[in-house]
């Protein structure tokens, strides 16, 4: 049997990455074309064709993102957390993940004029700057050297 590791596996990592990317472009996209790229109609500008599919398909990595989040709380945050590796950029990626999850919610099935202003904004703002964030995170974490987590046992003489 392996020792429990903290670092991702090959695949794991790139499954996440993935996820991650996707789910930043849609929104990047959606953002673009909500705001920059805005349709001219009969009656003056409105939401360009593609704008509602980059919402859609940011909805559907959201889902796929949290699956990949909740992946890695087995092995990665658990063992983080319990040897104290990495915490001061590992605590604010789950404090962003988890107000992107709470705010993206919350933009769907709660958004009115009363939060429009800021709920969005800082959605944006979380969401645009995740990657920065993520990126010092693996930086910070490939510093430091893979230490083996379990002694080998003593042979008998």
């Amino acid at each position: 049997m392996s020792a429990l590791t903290i670092r991702l596996g090959t695949r794991h990592r790139r499954l996440t990455y993935a996820t991650f990317a996707l789910l930043w472009t849609s929104g990047a996209l959606w953002l673009a074309f909500h705001y920059f790229l805005r349709a001219e109609g009969d009656f003056g500008p409105e939401a360009h064709p593609l704008e509602a599919w980059w919402l859609r398909l940011h909805g559907l990595m959201a889902m796929l993102t949290l699956v990949a989040v909740g992946s890695l709380a087995t092995n990665h945050v658990r063992l983080a957390w319990k040897r104290g590796k990495n915490l001061r950029t590992g605590l604010p990626m789950l404090a962003m993940t988890a107000w992107l999850a709470a705010s993206g919610y919350a933009l769907y099935y709660f958004a009115s004029e009363a939060n429009e202003a800021w709920l969005p904004l800082t959605h944006w703002v979380a969401g645009l700057a995740l990657p920065l964030a993520g990126l010092v995170h693996v930086r910070q974490g490939r510093r430091r050297p893979a230490r083996a987590t379990h002694r080998k046992p003593a042979h008998p003489t």
